[in-house]
């Protein structure tokens, strides 16, 4: 009787341990179930200019421009920007976590009309590692501008002389008594600028010797300014004013022109 109370012991320590085991592996489903890891989508932080015009204005007596770029979102780390500068090598500039804005300071010196920035990159540290995707959106590259700056150039096709001078002109149309800009070359190019003051001016060609144009002749003319840039190609049947313009400033600095081809008198 020993043995068959052995074997009716070990029968049910055997059924025991089933259910035991049953049970754990149970509980070690329900666990596996509530410990799931969500994997969370990646997000896009992006970074641009503040301005998106082509061409920011920038005080003629200025001395430098804070160009402004700005954040989608705060920054989760370090980042930086990388542009150039009038098409030189790479440069960056950098910000912190928690940061909004970016300015990136662009010096001027007497000489400088304009610089071109071109953003390249935004470089945020650990940005996969945080779900993070970065872009630069909307414009990537701008003009800075004097806002008074004007340069147009004259080119034709004929064996002509041609040169050219830029000057003030009256309210109403007038000589205003003053060439800011003269150019008198030896090939079928022509160039002048200025820094101009809200007003009427005009480009005035002739031909060497004489003045009078010894045939008609198209002319085209390229001219570049902070409120934007502008060509025409216009038949000149003789000496004269053939392009004219008004420069004007609104209060925020931005700078606009109204071209004629055609005498506005």
């Amino acid at each position: 009787h020993y043995s068959i109370l052995k074997h009716t012991q070990m029968k049910h320590i055997y059924k025991f341990s089933i259910i035991l085991l049953a049970v754990f592996t149970f509980i070690g489903c329900n666990v596996d179930d509530d410990d799931a890891v969500t994997v969370l989508p990646m997000k896009e932080l992006t970074a641009s200019l503040v301005n998106q015009g082509d061409i920011i204005g920038v005080a003629d007596d200025a001395t430098s421009y804070d160009l402004v770029i700005s954040f989608s979102e705060a920054l989760p780390s370090y980042s930086t920007i990388e542009y150039s500068l009038d098409g030189g090598a790479t440069m960056s500039s950098s910000t912190t976590t928690g940061d909004n804005s970016l300015v990136i300071t662009i010096d001027f010196a007497d000489t400088d009309n304009f610089h071109d920035i071109n953003l390249s990159d935004f470089i945020v540290v650990n940005a996969s590692a945080r779900n993070f995707t970065t872009s630069i959106s909307g414009k990537t590259s701008v003009r800075l501008m004097r806002q008074g700056y004007f340069s147009a150039k004259m080119t034709w096709g004929t064996n002509q002389d041609l040169d050219l001078d830029l000057d003030t002109m009256t309210s109403s149309w007038g000589w205003g008594g003053n060439t800011l800009d003269s150019s008198a070359g030896v090939t079928n190019e022509e160039n002048v600028s200025a820094t101009l003051e809200d007003g009427n001016y005009a480009l005035w060609v002739y031909e060497w010797p004489t003045n009078s144009f010894s045939e008609p002749v198209d002319l085209t003319f390229d001219i570049v300014t902070a409120g934007g840039n502008y060509n025409f190609t216009v038949n000149a049947e003789d000496f004269g004013w053939h392009i004219w313009c008004t420069k004007s400033t609104d209060g925020d600095g931005n700078v606009s022109y109204i071209m004629y081809s055609e005498d506005p008198s």
